[in-house]
């Protein structure tokens, strides 16, 4: 009579779906219900807008604009007579009817030395000039700018070097003075952002004590948090004309480390950043949901240039680069990032109103 009771009570407790048949189950385990309307669909997916997106270019001071080998269609805009980047302002008012509201900018330069003396030259750095253009031309795009070495130093490390045994090393005190000065030049000449890449110890809190000193407390610091010693950026550093050779594993994070991430957001957070950015940023979904969930600062990821091309080729290959495009971007999103910097820019203010 107990066997019997007891297996009276388990038939009954089973869920319906495991008793009436192979091709029934229970409404609430059904899915096919809430996926039948595109409509129904897309309330369970984010959505990407204009305003998640942040497009980098190229400044130099060349007086014609270059297409970049090997980074189609991305191009090194030039400085032109007088310094009005005609080329570059004129490529970005057509973008921001359709809603471009960010740009970050680089410089390349040819003239290059060991402590990146251009990075700040005031009437000879790309990046101060192209934002004073853009400020004049287009006062309701929001300038950032990349604040590093490896653009401006002959050796193309993101920091001033200092001899160790024998051997080269970066010298982290040194550079930090460096890089605030460098915020603080381009602060000058009018951009809202600075944008750390350098991964430096303590540049945030050297950039932000700096910054604040003289009167640009509101200057937004995007700090690269986690920035891997990555393969992923060859043709940035074709775009920048890098003299860099070896490696920067002794700054930049291993890849497969969750533990330095940890550590950086918990130090840039603390020296002052107002927004962490994860970078690359297709293979790192993790750290970017980790940042998202723990942070208390907006969260970006930065897809890169050899993130660009890989999505690029496959796109074209399939011949639907569309939804390459879209299922990359809004991956991001999903992860937990709301600023996307991303060389598809362009592409995706003609794809974003078609998707909503």
């Amino acid at each position: 009579a107990i066997l019997v009771r007891e297996f009276t009570r388990n038939r009954a407790a089973r869920p319906s779906w495991s008793t009436a048949g192979p091709h029934r189950m229970s409404s609430s385990m059904a899915l096919h219900a809430s996926l039948h309307c595109p409509a129904a669909r897309e309330w369970t997916e984010p959505h990407l807008h204009a305003a998640n997106l942040v497009y980098p270019v190229f400044v130099t001071l060349a007086n014609e604009d270059r297409d970049i080998p090997g980074f189609d269609p991305n191009k090194q805009w030039g400085a032109g007579s007088g310094a009005s980047f005609d080329g570059l302002v004129a490529h970005l008012r057509e973008l921001e009817p359709k809603g471009l509201r960010s740009v970050m900018l680089f410089g390349v330069v040819k003239d290059k030395d060991a402590v990146g003396t251009k990075a700040d030259c005031a009437d000879s750095n790309p990046v101060i000039l192209a934002t004073r253009a853009l400020r004049k031309a287009l006062p309701d795009m929001m300038i950032l700018a990349d604040v590093c070495l490896c653009e401006y130093s002959d050796h193309g490390h993101c920091g001033i070097l200092r001899e160790v045994e024998g051997e080269e090393v970066i010298c982290n005190t040194s550079t930090l003075e460096r890089l605030a000065n460098i915020a603080l030049a381009y602060a000058r000449a009018g951009a809202h952002w600075v944008c750390p890449s350098d991964m430096m110890d303590g540049r945030v809190a050297a950039i932000r004590q700096l910054l604040t000193a003289n009167g640009f407390a509101h200057v937004g610091i995007m700090a690269y948090t986690s920035k891997k010693a990555s393969s992923m950026y060859a043709p940035f550093r074709a775009a920048v004309e890098s003299t860099f050779t070896g490696d920067r594993k002794r700054y930049q994070q291993p890849l497969g480390s969750v533990l330095h991430a940890r550590q950086a957001l918990a130090r840039d957070e603390s020296e002052g950043a107002s927004v962490v950015l994860v970078k690359p940023a297709l293979f790192y979904g993790d750290i970017i949901k980790e940042y998202a969930q723990q942070s208390r600062l907006p969260v970006a990821c930065y897809i890169v240039s050899g993130e660009y091309v890989m999505i690029k080729d496959y796109g074209d290959r399939t011949g639907d680069l569309e939804s390459v495009l879209r299922e990359s971007h809004v991956s991001m999103l999903r992860a937990g990032a709301s600023i996307l910097v991303t060389y598809f820019t362009p592409q995706l203010l003609d794809l974003i109103p078609k998707w909503r």
